[in-house]
């Protein structure tokens, strides 16, 4: 059995990629490698047919969230592959796996913070200055959802723009805050606290 790559992907018995910890998305018909360039999440499973001639792509369950909006986008952090069948491998007429190409891709940053980048820190509500952190993004087409327990309505969080803006409403027990913030088909995490 031969895995692509780093990844737990191989073609089993039934001439079909099978995975347990990845997804995989089929592309269609391609006519090489170079010809796959956009992030095709949809329709993600951990097995598909090898069908020569066409394309597929290989992500980590790990790297793929779901946002509220129902959207799925990949960490910034995360690697997947593009991977190409050129043609059957047959002996005596039984086909014995695939001739594949593959190349490791770099999930999109698309000018996110960095994953686990430090926010700042929210300290004392009467001082305006330290009341609030603003994250400016590079468009105002992105979702968020945060990450931490609001339970006595201290924080207000919104979206302004290409901004999200934290603020203290009521100081509160020292507490870690956290977002997630997606742009197209990539996402982020990043962190503050309360202090």
């Amino acid at each position: 059995m031969t895995e692509l790559g780093n990844s737990d992907v191989y073609i089993n018995n039934a001439n079909n990629f099978y995975s347990q910890s990845c997804l995989l998305s089929s592309l269609g018909k391609k006519n090489e490698l170079g010809n796959i360039s956009d992030i095709l999440l949809l329709g993600g499973t951990n097995t598909t047919a090898v069908e020569p001639g066409k394309a597929y792509q290989i992500f980590s369950k790990e790297s793929i969230k779901k946002f509220p909006s129902g959207k799925l986008a990949l960490n910034i952090a995360a690697n997947y592959y593009n991977v190409y069948v050129v043609s059957q491998m047959k002996q005596e007429n039984t086909i014995t796996g695939a001739i594949v190409k593959f190349i490791l891709m770099d999930v999109p940053k698309n000018d996110l913070p960095a994953f686990n980048d430090n926010i700042g820190t929210l300290l004392d509500y009467t001082n305006t200055n330290l009341s609030e952190i603003t994250i400016e993004l590079p468009t105002s087409d992105f979702e968020y959802e945060p990450t931490f327990n609001n339970v006595f309505n201290v924080f207000e969080h919104k979206k302004e723009g290409n901004k999200l803006i934290v603020r203290i409403i009521e100081y509160s027990l020292p507490q870690d805050i956290g977002f997630y913030i997606r742009i197209k088909d990539s996402y982020t995490y990043v962190t503050g606290r309360l202090h």
